[in-house]
């Protein structure tokens, strides 16, 4: 098997990378055929929950004090 770039996720880009590395149309089908099969599946991407506490400001008080009448 070729020697696939890690960083290269799919097949098209597996394609790609090896018609610009001088495979063979025929070699490029059957070497991304072998990756495609070979490859591990991708594990599900999780979105961790932010836990963000959201303080909400106190109105600055002024130092002018309203006169109740």
């Amino acid at each position: 098997m070729s020697k696939i770039p890690s960083d290269i996720t799919t097949a098209e880009a597996a394609r790609q990378w090896l018609r610009v590395n001088g495979y063979s149309a025929e070699k490029t089908d059957a070497l991304v055929a072998e990756w495609v099969n070979s490859s591990p599946a991708p594990a599900p991407v999780v979105e961790e929950a932010a836990d963000e506490v959201v303080e909400e400001e106190e109105a600055p008080t002024s130092m002018w004090k309203s006169k109740k009448k």
